[in-house]
């Protein structure tokens, strides 16, 4: 499946607006849609909307909404507490709060695993890799980087996307079965099965 070794699994976190072919940069190239569904629906690899939310409903992933609750309902029985003083001041956390949030989610509740997480996004997050196992890609480098072979993951099939931009789910004939919270599933039991007992 992978192009390159690891021993770490890999979260992968999507901004939607100038970056996903469903709203994409007007002079870049964007991520395929088709990318982000295949790896999170066929792949069965951890994939976030941490942008505009919008891309949860068009890619059938989860967003921060989601992982609010597995940290609140699975990990530590409290609302997240974000970090940033001004996100009383807005409708959601800022952008870099969104990803500590999935940071912190999965290194709670995963302690004996290695993660590295991938952040697609046209605005320059990578003051995060100062901060943890984070790695910027802007969307133009990303689909550069999956073609070229350089990315941890291989290309989708030619035929798994649609260059266009339009999602599997405009179909009447999806390609594969979208679950929308099998990741949020797999946190849930990760939480009720002590590490002690998978040995």
């Amino acid at each position: 499946m992978s192009n390159h070794e690891t021993t770490e699994r890999l979260v992968l976190c999507f901004d939607r607006d100038s970056t996903v072919s469903v709203n994409p940069h007007p002079d870049e190239r964007a991520v395929p849609i088709g990318y982000i569904q295949w790896w999170a629906h066929v792949e069965e690899i951890p994939v976030f909307a941490t942008g505009n939310q919008h891309l949860r409903v068009e890619a059938e992933i989860p967003g921060i909404s989601e992982a609010e609750r597995a940290w609140e309902e699975y990990v530590t029985g409290e609302e997240y507490q974000y970090s940033n003083s001004q996100f009383e001041d807005y409708i959601k956390p800022r952008r870099r709060d969104g990803l500590r949030l999935i940071q912190d989610l999965y290194e709670e509740t995963f302690p004996d695993q290695k993660f590295r997480f991938i952040v697609v996004d046209d605005s320059d997050v990578s003051d995060l890799e100062d901060e943890g196992p984070w790695t910027h890609y802007f969307p133009w480098d990303f689909v550069e980087a999956v073609e070229s072979g350089e990315f941890a993951l291989e290309e989708p099939p030619s035929d798994a996307y649609r260059n266009d931009g339009v999602p599997f789910n405009s179909t009447d004939q999806p390609d594969f079965e979208y679950d929308q919270k099998r990741e949020l599933r797999q946190i849930q039991k990760r939480v009720r099965t002590p590490v002690s007992s998978e040995i």
